[in-house]
């Protein structure tokens, strides 16, 4: 069986990095995944708009307004995959009902059902990346030996 996940899916809605999971990285409370990531994004193009998206409050406005500046930092599309895996394992070693969430889908492959999104998801057509899914599940396949037999 495939999971597929989005925002927008109530039952797999906390894979989302716009769940409002708050995590904390580099001594700082982040209100989300989003937060952190879109915050990285500009910190060194755009420090005064970085600031803005970190004090935004809805995740889903933090995105929406990213979307208005497309000054990235410039080595961004080399670090983008790293800053998300430390934001997603921060969430996921976290909050343990996200972690649970996560453990419970076993060994079922994880697609971000993101229709816009070649990247991060699977695209309209199906012959998007998945790397949203992929982390997911290498971040699951390290907690099983973890936390499986804590439960």
């Amino acid at each position: 069986m495939t999971i597929r996940f989005l925002s927008k899916i109530e039952k797999w809605k906390d894979f989302s990095n716009l769940s409002p999971h708050p995590i904390e990285i580099g001594g700082e409370i982040w209100n989300s995944v989003e937060h952190y990531y879109q915050f990285k994004k500009f910190e060194n193009s755009d420090p005064t708009f970085a600031l803005e998206l970190k004090n935004t409050k809805s995740p889903k406005d933090v995105k929406k307004l990213s979307l208005t500046n497309d000054n990235f930092s410039k080595d961004w599309d080399k670090i983008k995959v790293e800053v998300i895996i430390k934001a997603v394992r921060e969430k996921f070693e976290t909050h343990s009902e996200a972690r649970d969430l996560l453990l419970s889908t076993d060994d079922e492959e994880l697609i971000e059902a993101n229709p816009d999104d070649y990247f991060w998801g699977e695209g309209e057509d199906g012959t998007g990346k998945n790397m949203m899914g992929e982390i997911l599940m290498e971040i699951r396949e390290s907690f099983k030996e973890n936390y499986y037999d804590k439960r």
